[in-house]
């Protein structure tokens, strides 16, 4: 058996660029495996894919090119001398074979793969390198600053994972690897990854591919980046549209529902919805103009050599972040490059019948979105097949000036192209603040079908609406739709790999689409339960930080170690520093004293934000985790038994979901009240426990949202 895993890890390392040779290798390695455990001879003309006459002397010489550049004979004959040795003859023929694959596995190898080709080569049409791409993933950044190959790693590896285990389900019990990598190059010029997916494999026959090419359009090092304090003025005139835009975003998801006797409690979810959008406002309100004005500060003071250094980094990340979408309103010269580098990206596809699907986050959308949809002089600049926007900034930014004929996005993409626009805005996502439609219909109609289907008022024009469940975060919402698989990842995969059963190797038409995604996917709820229950988390985690905070003071003041840190004096007549006197001689800590209130406060943030980090970090990662994946890798067996096969490929679909979710809420309220009740006394635990089971309930209501269908008429 040892032979053999040899020649298979030979066949891995020199055969995988190519799925057609791979996997006649290993159909016949897995035979000869089996063989082996049975008992049987490894005659080589009884294996599948050996032609019988590989045993005959006196065929034609077939000379081939080795490694080293040299020639030598052809594999039959080499392998033709090792047989005639008299060990081989003497030894029974498993041994025989297993002496002969460690002498020469390459030889073997070659000989079991003579009906395939040479390795990376396609049988029939040349080599593989020069055949064009099934299927064309244009990946497009967002604001801020993109590192060159950046955008394709991001996205590229998670959509290669769901299009890997997309094969595994359309191509059960399959032998051949569902997914190969043959080209990558993240950093050069034109970054690009292309992959080969299973899609047929039918016993006995050679199994089909599919070829998809990924690649990015990153305009980062195109033109000088935009200086902080123009990008500071813009952003004081976009501020009260962008907080606008969050508040009625945030009203439409605290939506109570239309009043009816089906919904009883339609008056407490009103009052509901008015008290904490109105609280949202005026704590936005508070804490934005301030923040602002300290932000102005900083920028002067980045300028004042000495402070500079210090404040200046941040200065620099907020131009960085900010400057693109300043940039792309202000300067039409450079939002004229931006367009060009999407337009160059696109252009090797351009009359090629080939499908290609435009990926865009964020500004990146308003660029491409111009590309696509504007009328240039001569019609449309560009075409594709489908054009996907994940937390857009079409309609925040809207379109460049001199860009082209047409001024409203969702008006163009009807008249001038037959494009498949899908829109992903997760449900707190302040940039696409929800869905999309004409300026004259406004989204107000569309908030109305997406959080109410069964209304009977019609949303209006518009794309194919998805409301993602990303973090729960008003801005980290915006920056993680490259992380949430089961609602952006597998949707996307399944539209460029659809299954075979449903539209065949094609996506439907765009006039009869219906959205992507599969609501029945069993994943789906317990996702959105455990996204909503990130907001119970950190609801848990601040009752437990105010309940703890003046019993860790009071046991911060007992510490030595603490009061030698803080200069503290060791006797009553001698004055200790000014600045440790609140916790030097401060008898106890208590939120009944309005003195204590800074110190406790900032105590109980750190209290609270250590729980949120680990809670909704590694805590929540771990659990998502368990939901998350599709399939998890087979049992590895130490002691097999004779006829199993080995497996290199996840083997099972994961079955329980659920268990993720009970273990996060587990975890949250034992990490949470637990040291709340031994520090802080049982009415601080009560407070917990009514908020646990308060907002972890909730978690599992208004779920039940799906997308919405594209609308190209009123």
């Amino acid at each position: 058996m040892a032979p053999l895993r040899a020649i298979r890890g030979y066949a891995n390392s020199h055969c995988a660029v190519h799925p057609l040779c791979y996997c006649k290798s290993e159909r016949i390695l897995l035979e000869a495996e089996k063989r082996c455990h049975r008992g049987q001879p490894e005659e080589p003309a009884d294996l599948p894919g050996y032609p019988p006459d590989h045993v005959q002397q006196e065929q034609p010489a077939r000379r081939l090119r080795n490694d080293d550049g040299g020639t030598g004979p052809p594999p039959s004959k080499q392998i033709g001398k090792l047989e005639n040795w008299l060990p081989f003859r003497l030894f029974p023929m498993p041994i025989h074979a297993a002496l002969l694959a460690m002498l020469r596995p390459k030889d073997l190898l070659l000989k079991l793969l003579e009906n395939c080709g040479a390795c990376g080569q396609v049988p029939g049409s040349g080599q593989a390198q020069d055949k064009p791409p099934d299927h064309v993933v244009v990946f497009v950044h967002g604001m801020g600053k993109a590192l060159k190959g950046g955008t394709l790693q991001e996205w590229a590896q998670p959509l290669a994972q769901s299009l890997s285990d997309f094969s595994l389900d359309d191509v059960p019990n399959s032998v051949c690897a569902p997914l190969i990598i043959d080209k990558a190059n993240a950093v050069g010029d034109t970054p690009e990854m292309r992959v080969w997916v299973l899609r047929e494999h039918e016993k006995g026959q050679d199994p089909l591919y599919t070829s998809i090419l990924m690649t990015e359009a990153s305009w980062g090092a195109d033109f000088a980046p935009a200086t902080a304090t123009d990008t500071y003025w813009w952003g004081w005139t976009m501020a009260s549209r962008v907080f606008g835009r969050s508040m009625y975003l945030l009203w439409w998801n605290l939506y109570p529902g239309r009043l009816s006797s089906k919904n009883p409690f339609w008056f407490l979810k009103r009052f509901q919805q008015i008290i904490l959008c109105t609280v949202a406002a005026v704590v936005g309100f508070i804490l934005l103009i301030p923040a602002l004005i300290l932000l102005g500060v900083l920028i002067l003071l980045a300028n004042v050599p000495g402070i500079g250094r210090f404040v200046g980094a941040f200065v620099a990340l907020f131009a960085d972040f900010l400057g693109d979408p300043q940039v792309w309103k202000r300067r039409p010269l450079q939002a004229a490059a931006m367009r060009q580098r999407i337009r160059q990206t696109l252009a090797p596809w351009d009359n090629e019948k080939i499908p290609v699907t435009l990926v865009a986050h964020s500004q990146g959308a308003a660029v491409a979105g111009q590309v696509l949809f504007q009328h240039g002089k001569n019609g449309p600049i560009a075409t594709v097949t489908n054009f996907v926007t994940v937390g857009s900034g079409l309609s925040l930014l809207g379109y460049a000036q001199w860009g082209g004929s047409g001024t409203d996005p969702v008006d163009d993409w009807i008249k001038n192209t037959n494009i498949r626009w899908i829109n992903m805005w997760g449900k707190f996502d302040f940039v696409p603040a929800g869905p999309i439609s004409t300026d004259l219909n406004g989204t107000t109609p569309v908030f109305k079908k997406v959080f109410d289907r069964d209304n009977p008022e019609e949303a209006g024009p518009g794309p194919e609406e998805h409301p993602v469940y990303n973090r729960a975060a008003l801005i980290y919402d915006h920056i993680v739709y490259s992380r949430n698989r089961i609602e952006v990842i597998d949707p996307i995969a399944r539209l460029i790999l659809p299954a075979k059963e449903a539209h065949g190797d094609n996506p439907p038409p765009p006039e009869h689409a219906v959205p992507i995604g599969d609501q029945g996917d069993r994943r789906l709820k317990p996702h959105r339960v455990l996204v909503k229950g990130l907001t119970a988390a950190r609801a848990l985690s601040i009752v437990a930080g105010i309940g703890m905070a003046p019993a860790v003071m009071f046991e911060l003041k007992s510490f030595g170690w603490a009061r030698t840190l803080l200069q503290c004096s060791t006797t009553e007549d001698e004055q200790g520093p000014w600045w440790s006197v609140w916790l030097c001689y401060g008898s106890s800590f208590s939120w009944a004293s309005a003195g204590d209130w800074l110190v406790l406060g900032l105590v109980a943030a750190l209290i609270a934000a250590l729980y949120i980090a680990i809670l909704n970090g590694p805590v929540w990662r771990s659990c998502h985790g368990m939901v998350e994946r599709r399939r998890k890798e087979a049992p590895k067996r130490l002691h097999r038994k004779p006829g199993d096969l080995a497996r290199n490929r996840p083997g099972e679909e994961v079955g329980k979901p659920w268990r993720g979710v009970y273990l996060y809420i587990a975890a949250a309220c034992v990490a949470t009240l637990a040291p709340l009740f031994f520090v802080a006394g049982i009415s601080a635990t009560l407070v917990g426990v009514l908020t646990a089971v308060v907002l972890f309930s909730d978690s599992f209501r208004g779920i039940g949202i799906s997308p919405l269908a594209a609308r190209r008429s009123a």
